[in-house]
């Protein structure tokens, strides 16, 4: 199939003359012919200051041997500067376009050149796209130089005058000779009626007479030869014009080809030093571009860890300031607490009832003392039958049991093993690999120049219990990787379509349906930068694709996170978790973010739960069963292969109330990494490797 990259070309042609070219496809370095079998073509001339353009003919050759001819012809244009365009459509619909410029229209042809010399065919070579290296050479046929064929056209129409100035007098004579026998044929008539009339003067008459007879038919048969000869003349005189016309026609024709092989190669040469301007001009200034670039990073460079410096000076002061503004009020507060703690001492002491002498207290009611009274031996206030009297006991009994309660609000996620599907430089391994517990990836080795990229889609099953409703309010997922990765997950109902072999910057699930009303989720993690030397730490990105209903599209909010762990924590091969938890149910119209996105590490950093990202979160009669699918993309730039792994998960439900302790626990106990949020309109992202 041929496949074209656009070129252009401008044309010459003579006013309201039409036109016809033969085009020829050929391999530009074998010459070979080139089949347009399953390549269609089309083309308009769009005349200036005209709405409607002027379609182009273009038929392929009938003949089976010139399968790579290609015939174009336009009517006859008007005067002026017209755009062309001609495109080629593949069998699969695709048009690409060919040829493209502007024709000149010009009026008439001037002073005729006294040029016998040929001039070569015209052709113009074509690069497929996807293999540089070869060309298709395109070619149409030229003509000698017009004025040849010009000056025959006006020497024909020269001979064609002259014949007809001829014709013309011919027919004049015949006219004069046809009336002159006409008259003798009177005179033969008014001799022969002397004759008659006059018998004494026949024998006189009668030789005179017959010679007047003889000359009148020599005569009438002169005039009946010259009206034949001039009807055949008439007969042929149209035929003769035509001819006439029709060379004038062909000279005409055959000029034009000459003009638009003159003008073709000044436009070529024109557009070759153009080019080469262009480029010149390009290269200096990419040169001038780089340049300031090499300088814009330079200066970077240099004020970067100076403005960071000046950064962490600011911190470090207002760190004090809060620091001293702190020590102040809880000073203040402390002063004032002992001042109320000693009038409340004084009153207490006061109201203590005094012991005498004898150790006798007497206290109010009428209630006598005798010795010391203490909660061991004086007072003892006996438990329930069976329970521990030891206090630490106790709390341990109510700790055991309200971990037993949440224990039991968590229901397993399982991997669904045979459903897994892998796709590109990525391969399921049985290294590692536990049937519905955990799986791992073998990510292929990078090549020479390039990375390798992989996707596995894993579905995700386990029990969960529900009808129209569901009190799902949170999920946490094993996941780890030593390549970079994408984790992404979909939430809640609504369909969602997934897709493999694409760049990690692009989305892997979308909201299916084309991107049908629901009120599920989309959320992605990606862990793909380098260890940021200077800030010492990995920069993370979270991106939540949602719909609410009072703006009335989808929407795509990007997190950018960043976690301040040592060199040795490396990621994501120190990630654990992505835990997800909400700690309510959101508006359906305005979708509050009730919902938490959290990153459990097992590196040795000192902090290893952080939260990346706020979110919107389940709906109750939309959550359906939480998360049902996870897909993990993987680049590896090593030369070696690398690994990511997927292990059991747990799903969380509400306890009584609709309330999550789980969600608060975490908020309390987790480091905020994020650094900013930009939310915008959703614009699918879908670029194959």
């Amino acid at each position: 199939m041929l496949d074209f990259l656009g070129v252009t070309e401008n044309w010459s042609a003579i006013e309201n003359i039409p036109w016809t070219q033969r085009w020829a496809f050929s391999d530009e370095s074998t010459l070979e012919p080139v089949s347009l079998d399953g390549v269609t073509f089309t083309g308009r001339v769009h005349l200036d200051g005209e709405a409607e353009p002027v379609e182009l003919d273009i038929q392929k050759s009938a003949s089976a041997e010139e399968a790579n001819i290609l015939i174009v012809s336009c009517t006859g244009l008007p005067e002026g500067r017209h755009a062309y365009e001609i495109y080629s459509v593949s069998e699969s619909g695709n048009q690409h376009r060919l040829i493209s410029g502007y024709i000149g229209v010009i009026k008439s042809i001037g002073k005729l050149a006294d040029d016998t010399r040929t001039y070569a065919f015209r052709t113009l070579s074509i690069r497929l796209p996807g293999n540089v290296t070869r060309q298709i050479r395109l070619e149409w046929n030229s003509c000698t130089i017009a004025s040849v064929s010009a000056q025959q056209a006006l020497k024909a129409a020269g001979q064609a005058h002259t014949d007809a100035e001829t014709a013309s007098q011919a027919a004049k004579t015949a006219t004069d000779a046809a009336a002159t026998a006409a008259g003798r044929a009177e005179e033969a008539e008014g001799y022969a009626g002397s004759a008659w009339a006059s018998k004494r003067a026949a024998a006189d008459s009668a030789t005179a007479a017959g010679t007047s007879a003889a000359n009148a038919a020599r005569d009438a048969k002169s005039a009946h030869d010259a009206k034949t000869a001039v009807e055949s003349l008439a007969a042929t005189w149209p035929e003769t014009v035509s001819n006439g016309k029709q060379q004038i026609i062909e000279a005409r024709n055959e000029a034009v080809t000459a003009i638009q092989d003159k003008q073709a190669d000044s436009v070529l040469a024109v557009g070759r030093a153009s080019q080469t301007a262009q480029q010149n001009i390009a290269g200096a200034r990419t040169d001038a571009v780089a340049a300031v670039q090499t300088a814009q990073e330079r200066a970077v460079g240099a004020i970067t860890p100076l403005v960071q410096r000046a950064e962490t000076a600011k911190e470090a002061i207002d760190q004090a300031e809060r620091r001293i503004n702190t020590a102040a009020t809880n000073a203040t507060t402390a002063a004032t607490s002992a001042a109320n703690s000693a009038t409340e001492a004084q009153q207490a002491l006061a109201a203590i009832p005094q012991v005498d002498t004898a150790g006798n207290m007497t206290l109010a009611g009428g209630l006598t003392a005798n010795g010391t009274v203490n909660a061991n031996g004086g007072v003892n206030i006996p438990l329930a039958v069976g329970a521990v009297t030891d206090t630490a006991a106790v709390n341990r009994f109510y700790t055991s049991g309200l971990a037993g309660a949440v224990s039991a609000l968590v229901q397993p996620i399982y991997l669904n093993s045979s459903s897994i599907t892998v796709a590109g430089s990525i391969s399921k391994s049985s290294k590692g690999t536990l049937a519905g517990l955990t799986q791992r990836f073998s990510v292929g080795a990078a090549s020479a120049g390039s990375n390798a990229y992989g996707s596995a889609v894993i579905p995700l099953i386990g029990p969960n219990g529900q009808f129209n409703y569901s009190s799902v309010c949170g999920f946490s997922l094993a996941v780890n990787a030593t390549a970079f990765a994408k984790f992404t997950f979909g939430i809640g109902r609504g369909s969602k379509t997934n897709r493999t072999g694409l760049t990690m910057d692009s989305y892997s699930m979308i909201p299916g349906n084309e991107l049908a009303v629901n009120h599920g989720e989309i959320i992605d993690v990606t862990i793909n930068t380098p260890y940021d030397t200077v800030r010492k730490g990995y920069e993370i990105r979270v991106r939540e694709i949602f719909y609410v209903s009072s703006v009335g599209h989808w929407q795509v909010k990007t997190t950018t996170v960043f976690l301040p762990v040592g060199h040795n924590e490396l990621m994501p091969n120190g990630l654990n978790r992505l835990i997800y938890m909400q700690s309510g149910l959101p508006s359906t119209a305005v979708r509050e973010e009730k919902a938490a996105l959290y990153m459990e590490l097992g590196g040795g950093s000192t902090n290893t739960l952080f939260k990346i990202a706020s979110l919107r979160g389940f709906i109750a009669f939309e959550a359906g069963t939480g998360v049902s699918t996870l897909i993990i993309d993987a680049r590896n730039e090593k030369t070696y292969a690398l690994s990511a792994d997927a292990g059991t998960g747990t799903r969380h439900l509400y306890s009584n109330g609709l309330t999550n302790p789980t969600y608060h626990a975490l908020e309390a106990m987790a480091v905020n990494a994020i650094e900013e949020e930009e939310t915008a309109d959703f614009e699918d992202i879908n670029i194959p490797l």
